[in-house]
């Protein structure tokens, strides 16, 4: 590989003394965005894992560490690539998911790459473009608690393949954001997995479970009968809200806010929600504030929720998903995502 990118760190075959003994001292060890190349039995292949393109989402990190530092050879080459690793080390340790005043680094991955995240975004990509890996699996944290699943721009038997590598649930979405998965628009099979909120242990062992399968595994494009039983949800919509929103989490309406929703509106995370499932309050004239986007960029909204006097309610049977209750990532991506509760879309 001619690897001379600056804005990315090129680390071959690290030994496992190399890599620190805690999560803070690997990170200290990369230094800045890296990539590392294991070298696997057959040198001919190799795969691709991405974590960390938000500072506070360490499943993937602890994943990768682990299986690192156990010295397991992997089938083929894998290549590792961690994106915010000083935002990650700001402290307190994974408390930030981008650094304030910069963009989200999971929405740089298109032009113009003309920031700082922008340049990272970059490197990675002509680092996937030269090493051209037969699959590219992305770890995050989902930003409330849930449930894991899969997002894929796809959903023919490679990309059911990898999902069902660690969930039984996959999003397939063609909303456009920037995003590293979209990179299965050059034909390698790609797939983000969200594997539950980073505060739970157990998202810590299926991003574990799930890249051991990746990088052991003879075949990771094949389907596993298993994968057919995938639960696969279509064309999810995001609630987003403009900058001058004012949101609020409560189990009452908060009287200056344009938004209120309750502490536990997370738990409705893949749960049917019903017409009659009350989300929260909407000051009625901050309704225009509220956008729920599908693909063809025509607003959604009213297909899907409805204000009764001041109190939120589904306007038709729904699966959220992807629910938060930080307002920062509320405001700066969206509140959640949603589909029909038969998991078709919404048009």
């Amino acid at each position: 590989m001619s690897f001379g990118n600056p804005h990315i760190r090129y680390w071959f075959n690290p030994a496992p003394a190399d890599l620190g003994e805690s999560e803070e001292q690997f990170l200290r060890a990369l230094g800045g965005p890296a990539v590392l190349h294991i070298p696997g039995k057959d040198r001919s292949r190799n795969r691709a894992i991405c974590t960390l393109l938000h500072g506070n989402e360490p499943s993937g990190t602890r994943a990768i560490l682990r299986w690192l530092k156990q010295a397991v050879a992997p089938a083929v080459d894998v290549l590792c690539f961690f994106g915010s690793v000083k935002t990650a080390l700001t402290e307190p340790l994974f408390h930030y998911r981008q650094l304030p005043g910069e963009p989200d680094l999971n929405r740089c991955f298109k032009p113009p790459f003309d920031t700082h995240q922008g340049s990272t975004a970059k490197a990675i990509l002509d680092t996937l473009i030269e090493m051209h890996p037969e699959a590219l699996i992305d770890i995050h944290n989902t930003s409330g608690m849930g449930p894991s699943f899969a997002v894929s721009m796809n959903q023919d038997r490679t990309h059911k393949a990898l999902a069902g590598l660690f969930t039984k649930r996959m999003l397939v979405t063609g909303l456009k954001l920037g995003a590293l998965f979209e990179y299965s628009e050059r034909n390698v099979a790609t797939v983000t997995i969200e594997c539950g909120g980073s505060q739970d242990p157990r998202a810590d062992q299926i991003a574990y479970q799930g890249i051991m399968r990746f990088v052991t595994e003879e075949d990771v494009l094949d389907p596993k009968p298993a994968d057919w039983d995938l639960e696969v949800l279509l064309e999810p919509v995001r609630l987003e809200l403009t900058g001058d929103t004012r949101i609020s989490y409560g189990n009452q309406e908060d009287a200056q806010a344009d938004i209120t929703l309750p502490p536990d509106v997370e738990n409705h995370n893949f749960g049917r929600v019903s017409r009659e499932v009350q989300l929260g309050w909407v000051n009625p004239l901050s309704w225009h504030k509220l956008k729920m986007n599908a693909p063809d960029g025509k607003d959604v909204k009213d297909k899907l929720l409805r204000l009764e006097g001041r109190s939120l309610f589904p306007a038709q049977a729904l699966k959220l998903f992807m629910i938060t209750t930080n307002p920062a990532i509320a405001l700066s991506d969206c509140v959640f995502y949603a589909v029909r509760d038969s998991g078709s879309d919404i048009d």
